[in-house]
């Protein structure tokens, strides 16, 4: 389960979810209207490594594509102690 915190509508709105972000966007706009709903907050580290390692675990996505993805990212390292830690 993740927190994130929608815009609507220039309003902030506090939503847990068991879904990836990218589902969660996908909620939220055919719930809200692609128009009203504004995107998510920034979002911590940590909330985005436990959503990533939550697809991981539930085999939406590979090992492969995890480190692909993890590349990519600007804090690879804080990403990865997040990832040691949920594995231990």
């Amino acid at each position: 389960m993740i927190q994130l915190v929608a815009i609507i509508d220039g309003k902030r709105s506090v939503m847990l979810t068991p879904h990836s972000i990218e589902e969660a966007e996908q909620s939220c706009r055919g719930r809200f209207g692609a128009d009203r709903f504004e995107g998510f907050a920034p979002i911590p580290v940590e909330t985005v490594a436990k959503a990533k390692w939550a697809e991981y675990r539930a085999k939406q996505i590979t090992r492969a594509e995890l480190e692909a993805w993890l590349a990519e990212q600007e804090d690879e390292a804080e990403i990865r102690k997040h990832f040691n830690q949920m594995r231990g």
